[in-house]
């Protein structure tokens, strides 16, 4: 399998107070995969139809959401575990630390160590195409 990067330059000031310039691959992007996409890929190489295949996919949309909200992690064999972490003000007692100051962080992804394994071979060629940053 093929992956492409780009180059970008990041300015820097170094612990002597002078502007250096290092270079980062930055990954670059096949485009959007959607669930339509992943619906027929799947229903070809099973024997689900493409409306199961989406129609499995909402509803899993649906219990991921639900048990994150009551505290799961989700994991899933072979793809990885979703949780979701807090975030909170700093608080100088226990008692001050109130529900009211708890706050959703994010929802954190691991992948599944096989599938982090399965990523090693990957062979990556440099794109012509010059990066774009994110708006």
């Amino acid at each position: 399998m093929r992956r492409y990067y780009s180059v970008s330059a990041k300015k820097f000031i170094d612990k002597d107070g002078q502007e250096v310039i290092k270079y980062y691959p930055n990954a670059v992007y096949a485009g959007h995969f959607s669930s339509e996409d992943m619906a027929k890929d799947i229903s070809q190489s099973t024997s689900l139809s493409e409306p199961d295949v989406l129609s499995a996919l909402k509803a899993f949309s649906i219990v991921l959401e639900t048990r994150l909200k009551l505290g799961y992690n989700i994991k899933l064999d072979g793809i990885g575990t979703f949780s979701l972490s807090v975030i909170g003000e700093a608080c100088v007692t226990e008692k001050e630390c109130k529900p009211n100051k708890v706050k959703v962080g994010r929802i954190a992804f691991k992948a599944d160590s096989k599938l982090r394994k399965d990523m090693i071979g990957i062979k990556f060629y440099k794109t012509k195409v010059k990066h774009s940053k994110k708006k």
